[in-house]
């Protein structure tokens, strides 16, 4: 009898047909399904390699060996490579610190401090790039104190993918397959398995998907033409790279709930859009794809509400914001909405504003205030699900100073105040392409 020490088996993931989205006959459309995975996604392959790489080479030892010190994984990651760092270290015993954009989901949250993760929440205006920053950051300042896995640039990475998920395509589609299409976030799913496929089918199309804009809500997703390139990255492998819109993603993501039963992210969706497009200009083939989560870690974005969003305002919520408003006035007041959850808040609370611009007209909320934001959320077990501030004299609608420094998938709630007195207050949504606000219903 053979007894595992730790209840993790990672890889063999199903394929998947997906008849209901292929344009054409003749071509097949298949999708890896890597929320499968124990940590439910397929960082669970690139983690677990490069944690075995670690250990093997001396470089990290887990709290479990008595004879060992407690080393400290360090990283940076958007949410599903840290969740399956996490879940390794709490399996074999060393600890876990992490570099993660501010703005991840709340589920991703809970996740990381489910495993017992050591979190550092970066700007979320920086995205995965800040999170690097910080965490070569962190590393320079301690290098004794860590294991730094660096994924972007660690070759386990892609050789997680060459060794397992490329093998398994083959298998799985009895060497039959002619197209892949992988997102780029890393880029080790496509390098590792790419690689692998081309050794078997030197003919095989490999094909990239990224984000059309820089300015996206794909997240795990990179665009390469405006982030850090990850050094584990080789373009030239790609036979061709295809774009899909923030929103296009999301509509093919709900639709595969909706039709197909499959509850995937919305990097997925960016995936499968890619595919479905390569699908039609085609005569026959054999594509498949890799859908890298599950959609649970998503469910409280709004992606899944293809219909006019409601922002729930408790008359409470509502009196704070209509008081400081007028308080503020002739200037600008500003706050943070709080809550259990995405489009409801329980509580707002006063900021104040640090803009050193002409006042009336602009309002900022600096590093501190924001951090003191998260700590009062923290300290009553609320989310940040968004700002409200007035606009003195001027209606109720977005500025372009507020297009350009609003964030998407959090709420704005602006109150007008006109000669001291309250007017309306509406509250807006920010387009995931940053290209404009979308108006929520306030109930």
């Amino acid at each position: 009898m053979t007894v595992l020490e730790t209840p993790i088996s990672i890889g063999r993931t199903p394929l998947v047909r997906l008849s209901r989205f292929e344009p054409r006959a003749g071509v097949e459309l298949y999708a890896k399904l890597e929320s499968m995975n124990p940590g439910g996604s397929v960082k669970d392959r690139a983690a677990q390699a490069i944690v075995d790489d670690a250990i093997k080479r001396g470089r990290l030892a887990g709290s479990k060996d008595p004879a060992s010190r407690v080393s400290i994984l360090l990283d940076a990651t958007s949410g599903n490579t840290g969740i399956a760092y996490a879940m390794l270290g709490a399996a074999h015993g060393f600890l876990v610190k992490l570099c993660v954009p501010a703005n991840v989901t709340p589920e991703r949250k809970r996740l990381l401090r489910a495993y017992g993760a050591d979190v550092v929440w970066t700007d979320p205006m920086d995205g995965s790039d800040g999170a690097i920053a910080e965490a070569r950051r962190l590393y320079a300042s301690n290098p004794e104190s860590f294991f730094y896995a660096d994924q972007y640039n660690n070759d386990a990475n892609w050789r997680a993918h060459y060794e397992t998920t490329g093998p398994e395509i083959l298998e799985q589609t009895d060497g039959r397959v002619t197209h892949f299409v992988a997102g780029l976030g890393t880029s080790g799913t496509f390098m590792g398995t790419g690689r692998r496929l081309r050794a078997s089918r030197p003919g095989i199309e490999l094909v990239t998907v990224e984000p059309d804009s820089p300015l996206h809500g794909l997240e795990g997703l990179k665009h390469m033409g405006t982030a850090i390139v990850p050094g584990i990255y080789d373009a030239g492998l790609a036979t061709s790279h295809m774009t899909v819109s923030t929103e296009e993603a999301h509509a093919i993501t709900r639709a595969l709930a909706r039709d197909a039963g499959l509850l995937v992210g919305p990097s997925s969706g960016a995936a499968l859009a890619a595919s479905i497009a390569l699908a039609r200009t085609l005569d026959r083939g054999v594509i498949v794809t890799v859908f890298p989560d599950g959609g649970a870690r998503y469910l409280s974005e709004p992606l899944w509400d293809s219909d006019t969003a409601q922002l729930v305002l408790p008359a409470e919520a509502r009196a704070a914001i209509r008081t400081h408003a007028i308080a503020a006035y002739p200037d600008e007041a500003c706050g943070v909405l709080l809550g259990s959850s995405v489009n409801t808040v329980s509580a707002a609370i006063s900021l104040d504003n640090t803009t050193d611009l002409e006042r009336r007209r602009r309002f900022l909320v600096g590093p501190d205030e924001y951090r003191r934001a998260e700590r009062h959320a923290a300290e009553s077990g609320l989310e940040i699900v968004g700002f409200y501030h007035s606009h003195p004299d001027h209606p109720a609608e977005p500025s372009a100073f507020d297009l350009e420094h609003a964030w998407p998938n959090l709420s704005y709630a602006i109150q007008s105040v006109r000669n001291g007195a309250a007017r309306d207050l509406r509250s807006w949504r920010l387009r995931n392409d940053r290209s404009a606000f979308i108006e929520e219903l306030i109930d």
